[in-house]
């Protein structure tokens, strides 16, 4: 009881942190830094058409925050039970979110970032964004969803809701995503990770369809435990 407290606390601090200093703090710089120029061209990118919102990573480190306050307020007010006559709407929510939004979205974050990062890091997160993005900040928002996701299995039971929900709302998610992803491309000719534009349109197809396909076959195989 009091370890997966105080895991909701923990990731509910971390994502609170991250969110905060990824949208007041990062790529502020004194105008007398030689690297100046370089911060604000970086932020520039990064703040046109749909600013911080067209990053699939922004969208998951949301997901994570809504998830662990969530968690935190269940904690306090709800309830921790497989007892269908106890089970609170919080603890409904919280498992529902968790399982069909939370942990998957977590994943594929995590394995797809470093994934791609350790094949050609400059297709997702390249070297000059080391020195003006915090290396804590990077794990913060790309390592923390997958491992905190891990620890939360390991430590709290949850009821998991059933396929059809389940996979309807992670698809509904990931669809979302994928047209704004696409109007950005298609509409104002910007493609968020550099993976995607150096891709033929037949590579980007299978690339996105199969991580939404592995997606979907481990939220259809999740058993309850």
């Amino acid at each position: 009881m009091v370890a997966h407290c105080l895991l909701h606390a923990l990731g509910a601090t971390i994502f609170a942190g991250c969110t905060y200093y990824d949208t007041h703090v990062l790529f502020l710089t004194d105008p007398d830094d030689p690297h100046h120029h370089v911060v604000k061209q970086l932020a520039f990118e990064r703040d046109r058409l749909g600013g911080r919102w067209k990053y699939l990573t922004i969208w998951g480190l949301t997901c994570q925050l809504v998830y662990y306050c969530l968690a935190v307020v269940n904690d306090l007010f709800g309830s921790n039970t497989f007892d269908k006559s106890k089970v609170t709407k919080l603890q409904k929510i919280r498992d529902v979110f968790f399982t069909s939004i939370a942990l998957p979205v977590g994943m594929l974050v995590s394995i797809m970032f470093w994934g791609v990062f350790f094949v050609d890091r400059e297709l997702v997160f390249p070297a000059i964004l080391d020195a003006h993005y915090p290396a804590l900040l990077n794990h913060g928002v790309h390592t923390m969803p997958l491992l905190i996701g891990l620890l939360e299995v390991a430590l709290e039971r949850h009821n998991y809701a059933c396929n059809r929900l389940s996979l309807g709302l992670l698809m509904g998610f990931l669809a979302t995503y994928l047209g704004w992803t696409l109007h950005l491309a298609l509409v104002e000719n910007l493609w968020v990770y550099g993976i995607l534009r150096v891709l033929s349109w037949p590579m980007r197809v299978a690339f996105m369809g199969c991580n939404e396909k592995a997606l979907a076959q481990v939220d259809s195989t999740k058993k309850r435990r």
